[in-house]
């Protein structure tokens, strides 16, 4: 197998001591680069998962999205279209059947973040994307649905921001003189907008935690609300229960030899503001926290764990009953290192983690996605190693033409890109125009049409990213296009 033209996917069958009454499935897909797995989408008939990419020949960050059926199998990957210098993808959910949004931070040409929402269909086909307006600058970090509509929430300058996607409306709070204020997430609870993260303040990081009225007021804040000892601190996630909110906070305590890196459960009431307790994780190891969400039968908390010898860094999934009391846990992975992000309870009540796992691709960072289909018993690992299975993926086979032919490629254009109904090749080449011979592939690599000339007519070819390959008489090289949506 030539290795830039492979993409591998493996699945693990997750082998436990005692038997699990949770169906457990593991899959990982990965490229020539890295892939970093962010928040999975499930619906019905399979799952959205949503990663960033960085390519193996550059520094470039894309948004790369996965479409897994109900059986976890590939069906189809596309990259986000090409065009800013960074994208990375932050959240993304389906408010509408057969629409994926997906919310990213990107980097453009002109050296501005911005937060963009991009929208795909259930082929994969890119719909297109907005930015809203005077948003520069403001970094996301989730999306959630209050006062009826959907909020992006995260952090303008040093203050938290909210914004409406849909009326514009803003919100800001946070961000006094002097500190420097950071959302990680943000629920809904009792019609307050809670968002947690850290505040930064004489060189000193704190966990953080705002409450917000509907019509701008802060109904209260916390800062550093756990009690613990710790060198520095900051909330990771959350959630919403029938008894209040939790918080997963994560921080670090250091000693003569060694570092730490630890998690605990802040409970709090939403209405006062007033903390109810906190729970404690482990006292020492590296034991980062990475998401909280509350399912039908208890708190799901998502962590990284060292606690395992034969995995590695794993991924722990710990239920805890809706007054907070533990009943189980399990650990699942590979034998190399696995980092999960998010996790979202699907309909049906299946828990699904994003994440990463490092060591299966010539030690390249790989997205992962873990399926439960219950809460449990979660049961202890045994140790064994999983099989693997690995395939091509059309999507990093046809990138792979023009990593192949880079030499080649320099020089090669086609305006306008975007297009949508015909874009001219341009390329420094001395043969005629007449004998540039081109085809045309969608984001599966499959031929849309064909034909000579420097006009590519892009009628057949329905939204989405693209690929012009190109032969002339020293070699082939290949192009990415945009076919957008319109068709005036």
């Amino acid at each position: 197998m030539i290795r830039h033209l492979a993409i591998g996917c493996f699945w693990a069958c997750l082998t436990l001591a005692q038997p699990l009454q949770a169906q457990v499935e593991f899959r990982g897909i990965g490229g020539p680069g890295d892939e970093f797995g962010e928040v999975v989408v499930p619906d019905a008939s399979g799952a959205y998962l949503v990663s960033t990419s960085k390519q193996a020949e550059d520094d470039m960050l894309r948004g790369y999205i996965v479409r897994f059926n109900a059986q976890l199998d590939l069906e189809w990957s596309v990259l986000l279209p090409e065009g800013p210098l960074l994208e990375t993808p932050v959240d993304a959910w389906s408010d509408m059947p057969g629409i994926l949004e997906v919310l990213t931070f990107q980097l453009g040409d002109d050296a501005t973040y911005r937060p963009v929402v991009h929208r795909l269909d259930s082929a994969g086909h890119w719909l297109g994307s907005t930015s809203p307006a005077g948003t520069e600058g403001l970094r996301p970090a989730c999306g959630v649905v209050w006062q009826g509509e959907r909020w992006m929430v995260g952090t303008l300058g040093s203050r938290p921001t909210a914004v409406a996607l849909a009326s514009g409306e803003w919100m800001q709070w946070g961000g006094t003189n002097g500190v420097t204020d950071e959302v990680n997430d943000a629920t809904v609870s009792n019609g307050l907008l809670v968002s947690v993260g850290a505040r930064t303040a004489q060189d000193s990081t704190s966990m953080a935690v705002w409450a917000m009225y509907p019509l701008g007021q802060q109904a209260f804040s916390l800062i550093r609300p756990d009690v613990v000892t710790h060198e520095d601190g900051r909330a990771n996630a959350v959630a919403t229960g029938p008894n209040g909110i939790r918080v997963l906070h994560t921080y670090r305590t250091e000693t003569d030899t060694t570092e730490d890196v630890l998690h605990s459960l802040v409970s709090i009431n939403a209405g006062s503001g007033e903390v109810n307790g906190a729970l404690y994780g482990p006292s020492s190891g590296q034991r980062p926290g990475r998401d909280l969400v509350f399912a039908e039968d208890g708190w799901v908390k998502i962590t990284q764990t060292d606690a395992f010898p034969a995995l590695g860094q794993s991924i722990l999934v710990t239920h805890y009953a809706p007054n907070g009391t533990y009943v189980s846990q399990g650990a699942f992975g590979t034998p190399f290192e696995d980092d999960p992000s998010r996790a979202t309870i699907a309909e049906d009540g299946a828990i699904w983690v994003a994440g990463s796992t490092r060591g299966i691709l010539d030690g390249s960072w790989s997205a992962c996605v873990l399926r439960l289909d219950s809460i449990g018993p979660l049961g202890q690992w045994s140790g064994e190693a999983p099989g693997f299975g690995v395939y091509n993926d059309p999507l990093y086979s046809t990138s792979g033409i023009q990593q192949s032919f880079s030499a080649e490629s320099r020089g090669w254009r086609c305006a306008p890109n975007p297009a949508s109904h015909s874009t001219r090749l341009m390329g420094d080449h001395p043969e005629s125009l007449a004998d540039w011979q081109w085809v045309l592939l969608d984001p599966s690599g499959k031929k849309v049409s064909e034909g000579r000339g420097a006009i590519v007519d892009l009628e057949n070819a329905l939204p989405g990213r693209h690929t012009v390959v190109i032969s002339v008489r020293r070699g082939t090289v290949a192009i990415p296009l945009v076919v957008g949506p319109s068709r005036l």
